[in-house]
């Protein structure tokens, strides 16, 4: 009888570690789903915010489109726009590899220039302003030039970036490449780059940062 009884013990420790198994497994399956679910989610999240950082992109294209010649040969604080490349530029506000950096203002917080030095990391010389785009301010963009400096494109100093095509060759060098005869490169005329920077946030702070390179024709007036 005592063995018997035994043996019934043994049996239902068993039966608890088992019970004990299944539940630690059935915890592990609700915690991975539930962490699937939040991923899908913020993947949801950022493509919405792609989305409208694509739609931004849209109207910056279309106000370069209808700008005048003046007004894209200089800066444009309340359009978002500046007429020269920028190289300090720090679209996220992160580099510490310049020192006079110019970080963009993207949630309006700098109240003026040298509220700047505030800004975390390298102090930065200035603020650039974006625009929003109208009826939804959580996307807002802003516009460079591809020119070394404002002003005319021709203008003594100045060296704006232009799309190139290769030049043409004889028939038999079409498709191919030769270090003999490399085909030759030359800069299209008509239209000038534009560097369009896009920052979109979405739901739960979802944020997004594009850049697009766009050719604009060239304005005569």
């Amino acid at each position: 009888m005592s063995s018997q009884r035994r043996q019934r013990g043994l049996a239902l420790i068993f039966a608890l570690l088992g019970l004990v198994a299944l539940s630690i497994a059935a915890v592990a399956l609700v915690r991975s789903v539930d962490t699937g679910t939040l991923v899908l989610g913020n993947i949801g999240f950022k493509q919405d915010a792609t989305v409208q950082a694509d739609r931004a992109t849209q109207v910056a294209i279309d106000w370069l489109n209808n700008a005048s010649k003046a007004t894209l040969e200089a800066n444009q604080a309340n359009a978002g726009y500046l007429a020269s490349s920028t190289p300090e530029l720090d679209p996220l506000g992160v580099r510490t590899d310049v020192a006079n950096r110019v970080i963009i203002d993207w949630d309006f917080d700098q109240t003026s220039l040298a509220s700047c030095a505030a800004v975390p990391g390298t102090p930065a010389s200035r603020c650039v302003p974006p625009i929003a785009v109208t009826g939804n301010t959580a996307v807002r963009y802003l516009i460079t030039r591809l020119c070394a400096t404002t002003g005319d494109k021709s203008a003594a100093g100045n060296h704006c970036a232009s799309p190139v095509s290769s030049v043409a060759g004889d028939a038999a060098d079409k498709g191919g490449l030769d270090y003999a005869k490399p085909i030759p490169l030359t800069a299209e005329s008509g239209g000038l780059l534009y560097r369009i920077i896009v920052r979109s946030r979405g739901a739960r702070d979802t944020t997004t940062f594009t850049e697009t390179i766009v050719q604009i024709p060239e304005k005569t007036s």
